[in-house]
């Protein structure tokens, strides 16, 4: 294990910077916090003083700092794909936040910056390194519940957004399927593997909402999408996903010919499976603990995860391309809500991606 920490730059001091990237970059023995950079000179400025940083306004000035080795990309949607493709040119490894970009040709354009450059390039799906996601892919790559045969998703929760750019498809790439969907999107690739088809609908219920003061009428993004899904190995499966509800709740269901795993809230993953060698009369549903980490150790780790792989040069476990994977799935489902029609994976270039959904 390498003696050498790793310095680090954060592209963006909004919220996502605040709360979970400059406190867990501070806090890891291996890294160490150079530089911030933001278009807002004051809260660079001030939030370079609160962590002991030097402070851009230019993040090109930080990317051209020898002592940043990576940087962490936490800027508003649309504005990763010039950053993370600087960073890459600069030869600085990096972390993006999800999405990774608004659309495919960034996203290709990213990853290919990535690979010439020979950066280690991840992505900021924390999900992946909690307890239950794991443990389903386990499962399945155990052919516990043998082939799949179809899977049943609900996410659905009341939206608490910290800046008004959410909410802004130019400058967010979409609504709930973009800031949460995202993360069951690249769930759904890791576990099942790629989606063949797409059949979806989309809607905007709520008209106006209120973010720090400022009241956001005329949305653009959706808020409610219900899709249809064939992956490429057959199996089929729905997904629903909505922020314009009154509370929470979520339910991860995968069946296959051998069992199935089901997953609510808080309450572990219980599995069916016929090939653990239990006799009838004792075969039925197994509970597994599965007791997740807080979401500020989940941050902790995905800032882990790209210190380690650079200093211990191992392999990254999540990429940049994984990061486009779950976009392209979010804009076919985009896609397929706008046309009415389903819509095949993977996706034509030059086809624009339409409005994501209509006022009801």
């Amino acid at each position: 294990m390498s003696e050498r920490t790793l310095g680090m730059g954060v592209i963006g001091c909004g919220g996502i910077a605040q709360a979970a990237h400059l406190p867990n970059i501070v806090k890891n023995p291996r890294a160490r916090l150079v530089a911030v950079a933001d278009i807002d000179r004051d809260r660079a400025n001030a939030t370079a003083e609160q962590w002991g940083c030097t402070g851009y306004r230019d993040y090109q000035e930080l990317l051209a700092n020898p002592e940043v080795d990576a940087v962490c990309v936490t800027s508003w949607a649309a504005a990763h794909a010039e950053a993370v493709i600087a960073a890459a040119e600069a030869g600085k490894h990096i972390l993006c936040e999800k999405p990774i970009a608004i659309t495919l040709e960034d996203a290709d354009a990213m990853v290919a910056a990535a690979d010439r450059a020979g950066v280690k390039f991840t992505m900021g799906y924390q999900n992946r390194f909690g307890v239950s996601g794991p443990l389903i892919k386990q499962i399945l790559d155990d052919g516990l519940i043998g082939k799949v045969m179809g899977l049943n998703v609900v996410g659905v929760g009341p939206s608490s957004h910290g800046a008004p750019w959410f909410l802004k498809r130019e400058l967010s790439g979409g609504g709930v399927l973009m800031d949460w969907g995202i993360y069951t999107a690249f769930n759904l690739n890791w576990w099942l593997g790629p989606v063949e088809r797409v059949f979806a609908t989309s809607a905007i219920f709520r008209k106006e909402v209120m973010v720090r003061g400022e009241l956001l009428t005329d949305l653009d993004v959706e808020d409610t999408v219900a899709a249809h899904l064939t992956f490429r190995s057959g199996a089929m499966g729905s997904w629903y996903s909505a922020w314009a509800v009154r509370t929470g709740h979520s339910t991860t269901s995968i069946d296959g010919s051998e069992g199935a795993i089901l997953m609510g809230k808080g309450d572990g993953v219980n599995l069916y499976s016929t090939q653990l060698g239990d006799p009838d009369h004792l075969r039925g549903w197994r509970n597994i603990p599965a007791v997740e980490p807080s979401l500020i150790m989940l941050h902790y780790r995905k800032i882990e995860h790209l210190v380690n792989a650079v200093l211990d040069d191992t392999p990254l476990v999540m990429t940049g391309a994984d990061g486009r994977d779950a976009l392209e799935l979010v804009l076919a489902i985009y896609r397929s809500a706008e046309l009415g029609q389903p819509v095949t994976l993977p996706l034509e270039r030059g086809i624009p991606v339409l409005e994501p959904a209509v006022a009801i």
